[in-house]
């Protein structure tokens, strides 16, 4: 886990979609089994970017500022694990499909901005939603109904506490380009 005072870049999964993928794991009995693992649902995120200490913190705003990407769907649709050791396996929601490419033009340009400014991103970074970094046990992947993340915004986030209030807070969030609505069909004359 990151320490308090870094920065990073993220999306935040909003409630609804916590909800939505909390329902998931409760109706296959995994919130049970999961048990104090969890890591805390309003932590859920996707990052875009290397952490960074905090006196990046004016560049990093200026480049978050000039990012230009459009918004973008993501689906879920799969929940894995990996990791050998029990207390240091590693839960995650992802898309069975691989990187959606709007997340790819989205990190191209969050790195993009963030090389404009100075700051060196050394990390590629898979498309996922950890659920816990400490579970006991692996999972057999387990494949759901889709849920589709509407990705329309990033965060600029400080981390923050420990323990059970390790957190990220907001720095300042920015929206992305509403993608074009499909062009209108005409009627058959």
């Amino acid at each position: 886990m990151a320490r308090p005072g870094e920065l990073f870049v993220m999306a935040r999964v909003p409630q609804a979609l916590r909800d939505a993928l909390l329902g998931v794991m409760r109706e296959a009995g995994l919130d049970t089994l999961l048990g104090g693992a969890l890591y805390p649902p309003r932590n859920w995120h996707q990052t875009l970017s290397d952490l960074h200490p905090p006196e990046a913190r004016e560049a990093m705003g200026r480049a978050c500022a000039a990012v230009a990407a459009a918004a973008f769907d993501m689906r879920l649709d799969r929940l894995e694990s990996s990791g050998p050791e029990p207390g240091r396996i590693h839960w995650r929601f992802v898309p069975s499909t691989g990187r959606p490419a709007g997340l790819i033009d989205l990190m191209a340009a969050v790195r993009m901005q963030l090389r404009a400014q100075g700051l060196v991103e050394t990390l590629g970074h898979r498309p996922h939603v950890t659920v816990s970094y400490n579970a006991s046990r692996a999972i057999e992947p387990l494949q759901f109904g889709p849920v589709d993340w509407r990705i329309d915004s990033i965060e600029l986030v400080e981390v923050a506490g420990r323990g059970k209030d390790y957190r990220y807070d907001v720095v300042e969030a920015w929206p992305l380009r509403a993608t074009a609505a499909p062009p209108a069909q005409l009627g058959l004359l």
